[in-house]
Protein backbone atom coordinates (compact mmCIF):
# COMPACT_ATOMS: atom_id res chain seq x y z
CA UNK A 1 0.00 0.00 0.00
CA UNK A 2 1.50 3.28 -0.78
CA UNK A 3 2.06 6.09 1.27
CA UNK A 4 -0.56 8.80 0.73
CA UNK A 5 1.07 11.89 1.20
CA UNK A 6 -1.52 14.12 -0.66
CA UNK A 7 -4.35 13.00 1.79
CA UNK A 8 -6.84 16.02 2.87
CA UNK A 9 -7.37 14.42 5.88
CA UNK A 10 -5.76 15.76 9.39
CA UNK A 11 -2.84 13.48 10.61
CA UNK A 12 -4.93 12.95 13.87
CA UNK A 13 -3.89 9.34 13.80
CA UNK A 14 -0.40 9.28 12.34
CA UNK A 15 0.11 7.34 9.23
CA UNK A 16 -2.55 5.30 7.94
CA UNK A 17 -2.05 2.53 5.07
CA UNK A 18 -4.22 -0.17 5.70
CA UNK A 19 -7.60 0.29 3.39
CA UNK A 20 -10.48 -1.84 4.51
CA UNK A 21 -12.90 -2.61 1.25
CA UNK A 22 -15.74 -4.91 2.79
CA UNK A 23 -16.46 -6.66 6.06
CA UNK A 24 -18.77 -10.22 6.67
CA UNK A 25 -18.97 -11.14 10.73
CA UNK A 26 -16.43 -10.92 12.33
CA UNK A 27 -13.77 -10.50 9.52
CA UNK A 28 -12.79 -7.46 7.65
CA UNK A 29 -11.19 -7.69 4.17
CA UNK A 30 -8.23 -5.02 2.96
CA UNK A 31 -8.04 -3.86 -0.18
CA UNK A 32 -4.74 -5.99 -0.96
CA UNK A 33 -7.11 -9.33 -0.34
CA UNK A 34 -5.87 -10.02 3.52
CA UNK A 35 -8.66 -11.22 5.63
CA UNK A 36 -8.45 -9.98 9.21
CA UNK A 37 -10.48 -10.87 12.36
CA UNK A 38 -11.91 -7.45 13.57
CA UNK A 39 -11.03 -7.27 17.15
CA UNK A 40 -11.43 -3.66 17.26
CA UNK A 41 -14.72 -3.42 16.44
CA UNK A 42 -14.91 0.69 15.69
CA UNK A 43 -12.46 1.44 18.74
CA UNK A 44 -15.05 -0.30 21.06
CA UNK A 45 -18.38 1.15 19.90
CA UNK A 46 -19.34 -1.21 17.46
CA UNK A 47 -19.07 -4.91 18.51
CA UNK A 48 -21.90 -5.77 15.88
CA UNK A 49 -19.61 -7.34 13.17
CA UNK A 50 -20.00 -6.63 9.52
CA UNK A 51 -23.03 -6.88 7.24
CA UNK A 52 -25.30 -9.53 8.95
CA UNK A 53 -28.38 -9.53 6.91
CA UNK A 54 -31.04 -9.00 9.20
CA UNK A 55 -28.89 -5.79 10.36
CA UNK A 56 -28.70 -4.46 6.38
CA UNK A 57 -32.88 -5.55 6.17
CA UNK A 58 -33.18 -3.04 9.40
CA UNK A 59 -31.06 -0.28 8.09
CA UNK A 60 -32.48 -0.50 4.89
CA UNK A 61 -36.15 -0.42 6.24
CA UNK A 62 -35.42 2.61 8.17
CA UNK A 63 -33.47 4.10 5.46
CA UNK A 64 -36.85 4.27 3.45
CA UNK A 65 -38.66 5.68 6.25
CA UNK A 66 -36.63 8.52 8.17
CA UNK A 67 -33.08 9.29 8.31
CA UNK A 68 -32.43 11.88 11.63
CA UNK A 69 -34.96 14.51 12.79
CA UNK A 70 -32.96 15.17 16.27
CA UNK A 71 -33.76 15.06 19.74
CA UNK A 72 -35.54 18.35 18.97
CA UNK A 73 -38.93 15.70 18.69
CA UNK A 74 -40.54 12.65 19.83
CA UNK A 75 -39.45 9.46 18.47
CA UNK A 76 -41.46 6.33 19.49
CA UNK A 77 -38.64 3.69 18.81
CA UNK A 78 -36.61 6.00 20.52
CA UNK A 79 -38.55 6.08 23.61
CA UNK A 80 -38.94 2.08 23.45
CA UNK A 81 -35.25 1.70 23.58
CA UNK A 82 -34.94 4.29 26.46
CA UNK A 83 -37.38 2.39 28.09
CA UNK A 84 -35.72 -1.43 27.54
CA UNK A 85 -32.41 0.48 28.15
CA UNK A 86 -33.46 1.57 31.59
CA UNK A 87 -35.48 -1.32 32.74
CA UNK A 88 -32.11 -3.54 32.23
CA UNK A 89 -29.90 -1.20 34.01
CA UNK A 90 -29.76 1.19 37.25
CA UNK A 91 -30.48 3.88 35.18
CA UNK A 92 -34.02 5.68 35.16
CA UNK A 93 -33.28 8.41 32.66
CA UNK A 94 -31.85 8.16 29.52
CA UNK A 95 -29.65 10.98 27.29
CA UNK A 96 -28.34 9.65 23.73
CA UNK A 97 -24.92 10.60 22.13
CA UNK A 98 -22.98 10.38 19.45
CA UNK A 99 -19.87 9.42 20.95
CA UNK A 100 -17.48 8.32 24.27
CA UNK A 101 -16.26 11.71 24.81
CA UNK A 102 -19.98 13.33 24.75
CA UNK A 103 -21.59 10.85 26.75
CA UNK A 104 -18.44 11.97 29.38
CA UNK A 105 -18.86 15.68 28.82
CA UNK A 106 -22.50 15.40 29.38
CA UNK A 107 -22.20 13.03 32.79
CA UNK A 108 -19.95 15.81 33.98
CA UNK A 109 -22.35 18.96 32.78
CA UNK A 110 -25.20 16.62 34.72
CA UNK A 111 -23.31 16.63 37.63
CA UNK A 112 -21.98 20.09 37.65
CA UNK A 113 -25.78 21.12 36.62
CA UNK A 114 -27.30 19.11 39.98
CA UNK A 115 -25.29 20.39 43.09
CA UNK A 116 -25.97 23.83 41.20
CA UNK A 117 -29.87 23.23 41.09
CA UNK A 118 -29.95 22.26 44.52
CA UNK A 119 -27.68 25.13 46.00
CA UNK A 120 -24.78 23.26 47.04
CA UNK A 121 -22.02 25.12 45.01
CA UNK A 122 -18.87 23.67 46.94
CA UNK A 123 -19.60 20.72 45.58
CA UNK A 124 -17.70 20.79 42.25
CA UNK A 125 -14.13 18.22 42.55
CA UNK A 126 -15.18 14.81 40.79
CA UNK A 127 -12.36 12.06 41.82
CA UNK A 128 -11.06 9.89 38.30
CA UNK A 129 -8.49 7.36 38.85
CA UNK A 130 -4.84 6.66 37.22
CA UNK A 131 -4.93 4.56 33.83
CA UNK A 132 -8.40 6.20 32.83
CA UNK A 133 -9.20 7.48 29.20
CA UNK A 134 -12.31 9.29 29.10
CA UNK A 135 -11.87 11.16 25.50
CA UNK A 136 -10.23 13.85 24.05
CA UNK A 137 -12.10 16.94 24.98
CA UNK A 138 -10.52 19.35 27.13
CA UNK A 139 -12.97 18.13 30.03
CA UNK A 140 -12.19 14.60 28.95
CA UNK A 141 -8.48 15.02 28.70
CA UNK A 142 -8.59 17.38 32.39
CA UNK A 143 -10.46 14.54 34.17
CA UNK A 144 -7.85 11.84 32.78
CA UNK A 145 -4.73 13.91 33.29
CA UNK A 146 -2.43 11.86 31.13
CA UNK A 147 0.36 13.62 29.61
CA UNK A 148 0.37 11.07 26.59
CA UNK A 149 -2.80 12.82 25.35
CA UNK A 150 -2.68 16.26 27.47
CA UNK A 151 0.67 17.53 26.15
CA UNK A 152 0.37 20.95 24.40
CA UNK A 153 -2.99 21.64 25.33
CA UNK A 154 -1.86 22.68 28.56
CA UNK A 155 -3.80 24.91 30.27
CA UNK A 156 -6.52 21.70 31.76
CA UNK A 157 -9.45 22.53 33.26
CA UNK A 158 -9.64 22.66 37.02
CA UNK A 159 -11.67 20.25 39.27
CA UNK A 160 -10.52 17.00 39.09
CA UNK A 161 -8.33 14.57 41.66
CA UNK A 162 -6.71 11.97 40.22
CA UNK A 163 -5.95 8.77 42.84
CA UNK A 164 -4.42 5.89 42.34
CA UNK A 165 -6.39 2.73 40.50
CA UNK A 166 -8.32 0.20 43.26
CA UNK A 167 -6.44 1.77 45.63
CA UNK A 168 -9.58 2.57 48.62
CA UNK A 169 -7.10 4.17 51.14
CA UNK A 170 -6.43 7.16 48.75
CA UNK A 171 -9.79 7.24 47.79
CA UNK A 172 -11.24 7.53 50.82
CA UNK A 173 -8.60 10.30 51.71
CA UNK A 174 -9.81 12.52 48.47
CA UNK A 175 -13.08 12.28 49.33
CA UNK A 176 -14.47 15.59 51.13
CA UNK A 177 -17.08 18.44 51.17
CA UNK A 178 -16.20 19.03 47.80
CA UNK A 179 -16.41 16.17 46.09
CA UNK A 180 -19.09 15.96 43.75
CA UNK A 181 -19.05 12.69 42.44
CA UNK A 182 -16.25 9.52 41.32
CA UNK A 183 -15.85 9.54 37.98
CA UNK A 184 -14.51 5.43 36.82
CA UNK A 185 -13.98 3.08 33.95
CA UNK A 186 -14.99 -0.57 35.17
CA UNK A 187 -12.93 -1.79 33.01
CA UNK A 188 -9.58 0.23 31.94
CA UNK A 189 -8.58 -0.13 28.23
CA UNK A 190 -5.98 2.76 27.61
CA UNK A 191 -4.50 1.78 31.41
CA UNK A 192 -3.71 -1.88 30.11
CA UNK A 193 -7.28 -3.77 30.42
CA UNK A 194 -7.59 -3.77 34.52
CA UNK A 195 -10.67 -4.64 35.86
CA UNK A 196 -12.68 -2.65 38.78
CA UNK A 197 -12.90 -5.38 41.49
CA UNK A 198 -16.78 -5.29 42.37
CA UNK A 199 -15.51 -4.81 46.19
CA UNK A 200 -14.16 -1.61 44.94
CA UNK A 201 -17.38 -0.35 43.06
CA UNK A 202 -19.36 -0.99 46.20
CA UNK A 203 -16.77 0.81 48.39
CA UNK A 204 -17.60 3.47 45.62
CA UNK A 205 -21.25 2.66 45.90
CA UNK A 206 -21.27 3.42 49.84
Amino acid sequence: MKKNVNSYIMPTYGERTLEFTHGKGIYLYSKDKKKYIDFGSGIAVNSLGHCHPILIKAINEQSKQLWHTSNLYYSEAQEEYAALLCKYSFAEKVFFTNSGAESIECGLKVIRSYYYYHKNLEKKSIITFEGAFHGRTFAALSAQQNKKYSEGFEPLLPGFTQVPFNDVESLEKNVNETTAAIMIETIQGEGGIRTVPLSFLEKIKN
